[in-house]
């Protein structure tokens, strides 16, 4: 007969033997989630007293957040936060998740600020005290009373401060060098800097009056003064300041007006003689940019000398007391038809500038000191019209002389009385005809018949009479171009 054999000892002893220290099952290598009082054991449920990060009758794991939340913005009072969503896949702990808790740390102890739903995983956190340290963590969230996840890691910031609530005082501004300006101030007390890192630096603001460009300088927090260079040569410039923390600038303050230097001013340019008579020449001039002069214009001077040998060489010199940009100036009671070299000088509060180059003048020989300039066109009318009307004049006269001329030709030679011959009144002789050039008498021909005194080409044959002929004396006029004839 065969019988079984009987149960192992070591089974025995097995399940006689009870888990110990919050483990189960048979060999009491799995572990109880609550305390081992509390705990099953050969099953290992629980029944309360869930270790931490467990929750639910059945001490259920709780869900984790593993990385701290990033700051993604701070002001002085709020601070702006992002973190990763839980997911039941990669991260600890058992669902349904219904949201995260956002806490805060101000002076030692976790407060919860708030609790944003489980489909946002961002938040800000508001109503915080300017330059303040605070520290933040997330955690994940499941229903029931105790559903709250761990702690994630914190992550920590400073909210900023505020503007400081004053400006430098005392500020004040100096002219010590050419196209510079020194700026003084005051230095602000630490308490009005609102921030613990007090006053970090200042800043200078500056522009020439009339400008829309500003500009800015920033100087050290441990200076109370500082020089600006490279300004523009007697201006006025407007400067303010400001004082600033870590975080934030003050105001700006009120106002100084400070004014660069002096310089000498640049030379006159197109210098010009515009007038000359016979005792005196006209010097005129401009002054170049830029435009302010470097300065109040006070005068100008002008200095000329004779150029001809009987010159002693020395510059004489007059004043011109004006302000203005550009000038004029007539230089009196000088010999006539003298040349001069003439320059013109700039006097401002900084000093007399270099002379102008330097032009010629001349005095005419004749000439009328209370005239003023002839204009050029005036100059050559007064000469054309004489001359026109002389051209006029002759031309008339030679046109009625021709005209006369023409006449004369034109009238017919008249035939003179059977009973006398026409006398020549230059010559006093019957026989010549002194109207026609080409006409002649034979006087020992009689040729009475073929006579004709309207040809002007004909010859007359006349017989000599036997005649007396009294001949005028051809020295004294014969008015009526007649003789008498005396059988």
């Amino acid at each position: 007969m065969v019988s079984c054999p009987p149960e192992s000892s070591n089974q025995e002893n097995s399940r006689s033997r009870e888990c110990e220290g919050g483990t189960f099952g048979l060999d009491c290598l799995q572990q109880c989630h609550c305390s081992p009082e509390a705990c099953e054991k050969e099953r290992g449920i629980c029944t309360g007293q869930c270790l931490d990060s467990w929750f639910g009758p059945y001490c259920q794991s709780l869900p984790v957040i593993e990385k701290a939340p990033v700051i993604v913005s701070t002001t002085s009072t709020t601070v702006g936060l992002r973190w990763d969503a839980w997911s039941e896949e990669d991260d600890i702990g058992d669902h349904p998740l219904i949201g995260y808790d956002v806490f805060v740390k101000k002076d030692g102890d976790w407060v919860m600020d708030q609790r944003v739903d489980q489909l946002t995983t961002s938040a800000i956190v508001s109503n915080l005290t300017p330059d303040t340290d605070y520290s933040f963590c997330v955690a994940a969230v499941r229903e029931g009373t105790g559903g709250t996840g761990p702690l994630s890691p914190r992550n920590n910031t400073i909210t900023l401060c505020t503007k400081p609530s004053a400006s430098p005082s005392g500020l004040h501004v100096a002219a010590i060098n050419t196209k510079e300006l020194e700026v003084t101030w005051e230095h602000l007390p630490s308490e009005l800097a609102e921030c613990r890192s007090g006053v970090t630096h200042y800043m200078i603001y500056y522009a020439s009056t009339g400008s829309t460009s500003l500009n800015s300088v920033m100087v050290p927090n441990d200076t109370s003064s500082y020089t600006l260079r490279g300004l523009e040569t007697y201006l006025d410039y407007s400067i303010q300041m400001t004082a600033s923390n870590k975080d934030e600038e003050s105001d700006r303050s009120s106002e100084t007006i400070g004014k660069t230097l002096e310089e000498v001013a640049p030379s006159p340019i197109n210098v010009a003689i515009t007038q000359s008579t016979t005792h005196s020449f006209t010097v005129s001039w401009y002054t170049p940019l830029p435009s302010n002069i470097n300065g109040n214009i006070q005068k100008y001077i002008i200095r000329y000398k004779r150029t001809d040998p009987a010159g002693d060489g020395n510059y004489k010199m007059e004043e011109v007391l004006t302000g203005a940009f550009d000038g004029e100036y007539t230089v009196m009671d000088q010999a006539s038809k003298i040349s001069y070299t003439v320059q013109v000088q700039t006097v401002n509060g900084a000093g007399s500038s270099n002379w102008s180059e330097p032009v010629n003048a001349k005095t005419i020989l004749l000439g009328d000191d209370n005239v003023t300039r002839v204009p050029l066109g005036a100059v050559i009318g007064g000469v054309i019209v004489p001359l026109a009307f002389i051209v006029i004049l002759i031309f008339t006269v030679v046109m009625y002389r021709r005209i006369k001329q023409r006449r004369l030709n034109a009238e017919p030679a008249a035939s003179p009385p059977n009973s006398a011959h026409e006398t020549s009144s230059k010559y006093g002789n019957s026989a010549y005809d002194d109207s026609d050039t080409h006409t002649y008498q034979d006087l020992n021909i009689d040729t009475p018949n073929i006579q004709n005194l309207t040809d002007a080409h004909t010859y007359q044959d006349l017989k000599k009479p036997n005649i007396n002929v009294i001949y005028q004396n051809v020295t004294e006029s014969d008015p009526g171009n007649t003789y008498e004839d005396t059988v």
